[in-house]
């Protein structure tokens, strides 16, 4: 099996990262999205049902089995400790399963995440790359998009401002996707500079 490049794709909120990830897939790229995985992780995992049922109550699984993602939003919407918990708990079984997926493909993975540092799948990248654009745009994208409370949208904005700040700066590549920054452009040549 060919040995894995892993190569990290994080952004805010509005920035961009999934038309990157689009762009890539495009291109014949694998790309892990982390936020869909762990929502799908999250649904069908007896370990995290069971784990949630004991420390929320069985108000998180509804009739058919499924996981009640309102009652538990309302549980870690407004609780640190229940937040750092779960989100423990999710990265646990992300990991698990990123690392089965980046072994059965070997060769180049893109995995793509909000929360790259957090997670700790940023120490298993080679690279990372930010896109980047002005909160100004970001918040405009973002609320364009729906779905989204303006408080909420700041607060989660300031939030990943603090994530991205504990990337290995070595290791980050900029993608600026405002403006005149060809995005297709600079994703060629970041593919080229890498040999990939």
């Amino acid at each position: 099996m060919t040995k894995s490049c892993i190569i990290g794709l994080t952004g805010g909120i509005g920035s961009g990262k999934s038309v990157v990830s689009r762009i890539l897939r495009l291109k014949g790229y694998p790309v892990y999205d982390c936020d869909s995985e762990a929502k799908h992780i999250m649904s069908v995992s007896r370990k995290i049902l069971d784990s949630l049922c004991e420390r929320f109550g069985e108000e998180c699984v509804n009739e058919d089995g499924s996981l009640n993602r309102k009652h538990l939003s309302c549980r870690v919407f407004n609780n640190k400790e229940d937040l750092a918990w779960l989100n423990a708990l999710v990265h646990s079984e992300v990991r698990t399963d990123f690392n089965e997926w980046v072994h059965k493909r070997g060769g180049v993975c893109f995995v793509e995440s909000a929360i790259l540092h957090t997670s700790h799948l940023d120490e298993s990248c080679r690279e990372i790359w930010l896109v980047e654009a002005p909160e100004d745009i970001r918040f405009y994208r973002a609320m364009q998009r729906g779905g989204i409370e303006e408080t909420d949208l700041r607060l989660r904005m300031k939030t990943q401002t603090e994530e991205f700040q504990g990337l290995d700066k070595e290791k980050v590549r900029i993608i600026r996707n405002y403006g005149d920054n060809s995005l297709l452009g600079q994703i060629s040549g970041l593919l080229k500079i890498n040999n990939i």
